[in-house]
């Protein structure tokens, strides 16, 4: 690494990475600490065809633009975008509190765009492979069980077992209860095993050839029961639907009355 400095807003930050969340309390001594002592580690940053490239130190170097510093210390190294997803991901998963949803992206990246398997990733970011092997499955979660996953309301292990449900509504519903029961992994595996046999079940059953009676549609005028092709439904604006209802309940009065007036053998008026 060449240690040198360099104006902070020549640094690129890169749209995909992972940052180490600070609590309100630590944010607030940081700045405090930026503002009077300065910076006192380099940021890290990647040469990458010409570009400056940022790896690890974004809260000082977005302090740093906001104090209006014109030169910050920078330890750079050549090498590629893998290298900074690589570097990225192990300096903030080994420092501590890093969203699982931007970890789970940058291992998505490194395994589709840039073709590395579980191996190699796990070699550049000091990840075990059977932990990236699950960040890689958990890539199949929902944006709702990755949301639960970073608030810290299921675990690692739970999201792992809520990827072998494939359907994303039955996954969200499990999850819900997941949240609310709070089982442990063994028991929402065991859950698991009986909503997927269920689902196995309802698909192997073959549907019934028993004809059913056509379903029928309640006129909102008059009341009667009609098949579809009976039904007709003109596309009408309020004021217009409300002349309708009125009119008809009229014609009805009036022929209730004709009716009255036959049955007592009078002429109607």
């Amino acid at each position: 690494m060449k240690l040198i400095r360099v104006n902070p807003d020549k640094i690129e930050i890169p749209e995909l990475r992972v940052t180490a969340r600070f609590t309100e309390e630590v944010w607030e001594q940081f700045k405090s600490s930026m503002k009077e002592v300065g910076q006192v580690a380099p940021i890290i940053c990647c040469w990458v065809d010409n570009r400056l490239i940022l790896v690890d130190g974004l809260h000082r170097l977005i302090e740093a633009r906001q104090n209006g510093a014109t030169k910050v210390d920078v330890a750079c190294f050549e090498g590629t975008e893998v290298d900074v997803l690589t570097r990225n991901l192990f300096l903030d998963h080994t420092r501590g509190k890093t969203p699982v949803s931007e970890m789970i992206l940058v291992i998505k990246a490194l395994w589709k765009d840039f073709n590395l398997d579980s191996e190699q990733i796990a070699a550049k970011t000091g990840m075990t492979r059977d932990y990236v092997e699950k960040l890689q499955k958990l890539s199949a979660l929902t944006p709702m069980a990755l949301a639960s996953l970073d608030q810290e309301r299921i675990g690692v292990g739970h999201a792992h077992a809520l990827t072998r449900i494939k359907d994303p509504i039955t996954q969200e519903t499990v999850l819900h209860q997941q949240e609310l029961y709070r089982w442990s992994i063994k028991e929402l595996e065991e859950y698991i095993d009986g909503v997927l046999a269920i689902q196995q079940k309802r698909e192997a059953t073959p549907r019934s050839e028993v004809p059913t009676e056509p379903y029928k549609f309640r006129c909102a005028f008059c009341g009667g029961m009609f098949e579809a092709p009976e039904v007709a439904n003109p596309t009408t604006c309020r004021g217009c639907s409300g002349m309708m209802f009125a009119a008809i309940a009229t014609a009805k009065a009036e022929a209730k009355a004709v009716a009255d007036v036959k049955d007592k053998g009078t002429p109607a008026s």
